[in-house]
């Protein structure tokens, strides 16, 4: 630690014609060290008075800086400044601080005395029925009394970190600064301990995502919180996530996240299946929410007991089943959809959901809703001016004007229609229904406020939408390691962002279009462009589509699923492997009628009709994506009459394939690829 500090204190003399200029540095030395925290303060105090109880022995006249106590005191600048000014040195080897033996120990009273002159302060801590009084040094501060406390046999020697000191009315939280308790009038104060106020409010529900994480960050409350009471927390925890959360603040949900990351950590493959069970239930439960009445304002945070009673295990009686009609056109699906969906109220949105295709004669019973939501997925790809594809063909919003109220219009539409499959899917028979394409992850990532920090993870996420054989050279490491000249890219960057489709060009930095890029800003340059383009660029449309999302089942999957989980989740997978296919057989239920015809359907899904399984899956249930969690499919093969020039039918709302008695292989491969590619024939239920 350096000796060199912006003013020294004045050296203390002890010669008889400056006993009064003595006096006034020891009050100034004095009062410097009250400006340590109480612990240094005292030990300040024990190592000065160790020298006055024995000054002939030499280990009390040497401080060594390698003991970890001693060299945190003295790389405080105000104590290393008052020793200075007591008379120590560092040693030549730097390793200690010396009192010399020449010097005069009056100083070192003088000091002590000035600390303790004066009437001490006495404060009456009031816990409960229980009344103490604490007597402290006149100079004594906030962080003085918080240590007293935490020494008090009388007040349970209750540690800094659980303290909450008030004083005043109505009672204020004592914030820890450089006045003294004299200065502030602090006479009396009440002490609560901010464990058990935290587990009475989280009991009662009144507790937010972020106080609890700052209590989980707090040393003197994660062990309780982790170790003495770990099931009461995770059990709280989920009861707040399920009751609480409905419109939820980034602050809130970030919070929510970070608690989780502790109790229920989302990254662990082997809890997955609690947590997607927990976020279905938490879809049912908003289900139920209802509205308030006009004139009648909700309890703080709910909107309706029965979401509380469902979270703490007690019985709930089923309201009366009422349904919500949705009716698009197909022609306008994405824009018949969102001014849809952005009419409907979230209570009417949260009823059973029945969707009608204009001009169209049939009726939903399942699989009308599965190809809706196939088929809006689908149409978002087509939104120009709303969404893009990655170069692997996920979602992402299309960088647009920022404040525009018809744009946050859409994405929250969306972001319900995207609530709206995982609220649906809660309901029996529970299958899911699946977005025909996905969303990009560092999207997802934004909705979950989870945002991509470090240039590794910018990166990381840039590459998870690219091809393997046409990369974006921002993602490549040779970018970071090799000099723009070896790379061809010298002149030829700068730090302005082209919008897509020649929609204008956004200063990174002040007049960064004027800035060329050179290697030593190379890395400021990469950060700063994919953190407009991964997270810039899309957190208004990210902020409004997490709102439609909680319109409709809340905060449960953006807190408890990681982004790939929720992707998955949201649009499932868009190839079916074999060992997907190896799953659908096994939970095929084949009629008698039709076993050779089915044992055919697979063995050709396994060989000519590989690159179509996707295209057959969506012919039989209305959608061609693959449920990431597959053990609730079901599959029907039946008979149907006709001949070999028949064509199969489908009845989408069972998941049902009708197959005519073919008399052979090449047969059922024809008609099958027939139907897929042309389903003008087909006898839609």
């Amino acid at each position: 630690p350096s000796l060199l500090f912006s003013r020294p204190l004045p050296p203390i003399d002890v010669q008889p014609p400056f006993f009064g200029a003595m006096a006034d540095a020891a009050a100034e030395v004095a009062a410097a060290v009250a400006g340590l925290s109480p612990e240094q303060a005292e030990l300040f105090r024990k190592l000065m008075q160790n020298v006055l109880h024995a000054p002939a022995d030499p280990k009390f006249r040497k401080l060594k800086l390698s003991n970890a106590k001693i060299g945190a005191l003295c790389s405080e600048p105000e104590a290393r400044r008052s020793l200075e000014a007591l008379g120590w040195r560092l040693t030549a080897d730097r390793e200690n601080l010396e009192l010399p033996n020449s010097a005069n120990l009056a100083g070192l009273e003088a000091v002590i005395k000035s600390a303790s002159a004066g009437e001490p302060v006495v404060i009456t801590v009031l816990r409960g029925p229980l009344r103490t009084k604490l007597e402290l040094p006149p100079l004594a501060r906030v962080a003085h009394l918080a240590f007293a406390v935490e020494q008090s046999a009388a007040l349970g020697k209750m540690p800094r970190g659980r303290q909450r000191l008030l004083a005043g009315y109505p009672p204020k939280l004592l914030q820890e600064g450089q006045c003294t308790l004299v200065e502030l009038g602090i006479k009396s104060v009440m002490l609560e301990d901010e464990w058990e106020q935290l587990v009475s409010d989280m009991r009662e529900c009144r507790c937010s995502f972020v106080r609890l994480a700052a209590a989980l960050e707090t040393p003197a409350l994660r062990p309780l919180a982790l170790e003495q009471q770990k099931d009461f927390v995770h059990e709280r925890a989920i009861v707040m996530l399920r009751t609480r959360i409905v419109e939820v603040a980034l602050a809130e949900l970030q919070a929510a996240r970070r608690c989780f990351e502790v109790v229920w950590p989302p990254s662990n493959p082997e809890t997955l299946a609690e947590r997607v069970a927990l976020c279905t239930g938490a879809a049912k439960s908003s289900l139920r929410r209802r509205e308030p009445q006009p004139g009648h304002s909700p309890q703080p945070d709910l909107l309706g007991q029965n979401p509380m009673l469902e979270a703490m295990g007690m019985e709930v009686d089923d309201e009366p089943e009422t349904h919500f009609v949705l009716e698009v056109a197909r022609s306008e699906l994405f824009r018949t959809s969102v001014q849809r969906l952005g009419e409907a109220t979230p209570v009417e949105l949260r009823q059973l959901l029945q969707v009608r295709f204009a001009n169209e004669a049939a009726e939903d019973a399942g699989g009308l809703r599965r190809e809706f939501f196939n088929e809006f997925g689908r149409a978002c790809g087509t939104a120009t001016g709303f969404w893009r594809l990655t170069p692997l063909g996920a979602l992402v919003p299309t960088p647009g004007a920022s404040g525009s109220d018809e744009r946050r219009a859409v994405y929250r539409s969306c972001g319900r229609a995207f609530g709206l499959s995982l609220g649906q899917s809660a309901r029996p028979p529970k299958q899911p229904l699946l977005l025909g394409l996905p969303l990009a992850r560092f999207f997802v990532r934004a909705v979950q406020g989870y945002f991509p920090e470090t240039l590794d993870d910018l990166q990381a996420e840039l590459n998870a939408e690219q091809h393997c054989n046409a990369p974006d050279f921002r993602g490549s490491a040779c970018l970071r390691q090799q000099s723009l000249r070896e790379l061809g890219l010298e002149g030829q960057l700068t730090f302005g962002y082209a919008l897509p489709g020649d929609a204008g060009v956004v200063d990174l930095v002040p007049g960064g279009r004027s800035i060329v890029v050179v290697d030593e800003n190379k890395d400021q340059w990469l950060q700063a462009t994919l953190r407009y383009e991964l997270v810039d660029s899309i957190q208004e449309a990210a902020e409004a589509f997490r709102a439609g999302v909680c319109d409709l089942v809340g905060a449960s999957h953006l807190v408890l699923l990681t982004a790939a989980e929720l992707r998955e989740a949201w649009s499932g997978r868009g190839m079916v492997t074999d060992e997907d296919l190896k799953v659908w057989q096994a939970n095929t239920e084949v009629s008698p009628a039709v076993t050779k015809q089915a044992e055919w359907l697979f063995e050709l899904l396994r060989g000519d009709l590989r690159e179509a399984r996707s295209r057959v899956l969506k012919f039989a249930t209305g959608s061609d994506r693959w449920p990431a969690d597959a053990k609730g499919f079901r599959f029907v093969v039946e008979p149907m009459d006709g001949t070999d020039a028949s064509l199969p039918c489908a009845m989408t709302c069972g998941n049902m394939l009708q197959l005519p008695r073919y008399t052979g292989r090449e047969q059922l491969r024809d008609r099958l690829l027939q139907a897929v590619d042309c389903c003008a024939e087909l006898h839609l239920a």
